[in-house]
């Protein structure tokens, strides 16, 4: 059975907000991502409640059973945001203006280990960017070859930038992808 999709909007958000951590916490816990109890709580208490009242904010669910199995959300990314100023600074002025002006910033796309393999996360992804009047979107992910990275590029994702490193000494390198949605 295919799980439902819901797509929500900031107000949505509180009565699956532990849900979506739980996923969260299952999906980036394995490898490759490694992501822990200090990571968990950042995208709890600083990312998810920062990201929501970002302009455009949008979020998709997906439910299998009553039980959400997945989620993405993104937003309209503004100068003066940390991610947007640093996609900026690396693509240079000629980039940021083909790419980062007023796109659409796919921030998140998780499943629980138990559901994936079904297309949950390939429907998520659309269902997300469906009907935005962006003109362009980006995203960025582990520079390694996961099932992710698969989907976006299965998608027509294309790499603006490798072997990044976004923050931290000893995290892994990002890949800054970029998806033109006019020709979607």
């Amino acid at each position: 059975m295919s799980a439902e999709l819901v797509q929500l909007g900031p107000d949505g958000v509180g009565p699956v907000e532990a849900d979506i951590v739980d996923v969260y916490r299952e999906a980036f816990g394995p490898a490759p991502y490694f992501e822990g109890d200090a990571e968990v709580r950042r995208f709890a208490c600083d990312a998810l409640p920062r990201h929501v009242d970002r302009a455009d904010f949008r979020l998709v669910i997906a439910r299998d059973a009553g039980v959400v199995v997945g989620f993405a959300y993104g937003y309209t990314g503004e100068p003066g945001q940390w991610w947007h100023d640093w996609v900026t600074a690396e693509l240079g002025p000629s980039e940021s203006a083909e790419w980062a002006e007023e796109a659409f910033e796919f921030v998140e796309l998780a499943v629980r280990p138990s559901a994936q393999g079904r297309g949950t996360g390939g429907r998520l992804h659309d269902a997300l960017l469906l009907g935005l009047d962006h003109r362009t979107a980006l995203l960025s992910t582990l520079d390694e070859d996961t099932p992710a990275r698969r989907l976006y590029r299965g998608r027509g994702w294309v790499s603006l930038r490798e072997d990044l490193r976004v923050s931290g000494a000893g995290r892994p390198a990002a890949l800054l992808m970029g998806l033109r949605l006019g020709s979607r």
